[in-house]
């Protein structure tokens, strides 16, 4: 019974003095009106990128030359390295640089403590990333200017691309330099192998005719079990080269097409929608703020009055 009466207090107050609430209301408004005009508070407009990440295994040399069946676009991990990319450091400060964001955020290196945070701290309030639950990523960029926001916007979905590509590039240069040195092992492997043949057909006059005295005597200083020891080793050393031969042939073959797949400008990505300028702002929201403005003013107005209506009772009371 006592809180109701205070509540019936309370807009009993609040009826009397509707009058200078009123006036405190419509000023709140219209000053809330002049403050969000667009030449005071500039708006913000949004521009948006959405792409997928696409496998990496499709432009590999057993997807290109063996028809090993890849799926198109990539799984969970890639899409995890390009949420990484885009958070980078390296990123933002590119395009710091790409786009002048000390002049464009009216930041003074000079007269600023720290620039470098604080125009990295203004990037990301108006830079954000984010992947769907269909695993697409989304770029969104906010800017007073729009056509920087989409432009700004595209540049990031680039530079991700670049990046991206130099990780699988750099990744596959190191596979291909195992390739080389297998190559360049087998190579002196053949050497060894054909000089070895070599100095036992000189020695023992393997695939050769006898022509003079002197080779038959040196022929003949080996035995019978000599000989056929070491034609037996020479057939081995044959098998050995064309078996180490077949084997540098499939790593040549291999080399060759691992070595197509590297520095060719192929995309990591698959760009679904492009940012453009666009047509409408996303804040300030105008009308929220005239709202919330007048229901402060209204609040804080009425709880003025009701607590000077009831000094002014005790006063008179006492």
């Amino acid at each position: 019974m006592n809180n109701q009466y205070h509540i019936i207090e309370f807009f009993g107050i609040v009826w009397k003095r509707r009058k200078p609430l009123s006036i405190i209301c419509i000023a709140a408004i219209i000053a809330s009106i002049v403050i969000t005009d667009p030449h005071i508070m500039k708006p913000y407009y949004e521009s948006t990128c959405l792409f997928y990440p696409l496998n990496p295994n499709i432009t590999s040399s057993a997807s290109l030359f063996n028809g090993s069946q890849q799926g198109f676009f990539g799984a969970k991990d890639d899409a995890e390295r390009i949420l990484a990319v885009a958070n980078s450091i390296p990123l933002k400060a590119y395009i710091v640089r790409r786009f002048n964001l000390f002049q464009h955020y009216k930041i003074d290196s000079n007269k600023t403590r720290y620039p470098l945070y604080k125009v990295m701290d203004e990037l990301e309030d108006n830079y954000t990333v984010s992947k769907d639950d269909k695993g697409a990523i989304k770029i969104n960029v906010q800017d007073h200017d729009r056509q920087i926001a989409a432009e700004m916007s595209n540049e990031i979905v680039s530079q991700i691309d670049l990046i991206n590509q130099k990780i699988y590039d750099e990744n596959r240069k190191k596979v291909l330099m195992i390739y080389e040195r297998k190559l360049e092992g087998k190579k002196i492997e053949l050497n060894i192998l054909s000089d070895s043949i070599l100095n036992l057909e000189r020695k023992f006059y393997f695939n050769s005719r006898i022509e003079n005295s002197n080779q038959l005597a040196n022929r003949s200083r080996y035995t019978r079990n000599e000989y056929n020891a070491a034609s037996e080793r020479t057939r081995a050393l044959y098998d050995r080269k064309s078996a180490s031969l077949r084997e540098y042939d499939n790593l040549t073959a291999l080399y060759g097409q691992y070595k197509s797949t590297i520095d060719k400008d192929v995309s990591t990505i698959y760009l679904l929608e492009k940012a453009s300028p666009a047509e409408k702002k996303v804040s300030p929201t105008r009308w929220l703020i005239i709202i919330c403005a007048a229901l402060i003013s209204f609040f804080i107005g009425s709880y003025a009055v009701v607590s000077i209506t009831r000094y002014k009772v005790k006063n008179v009371a006492s």
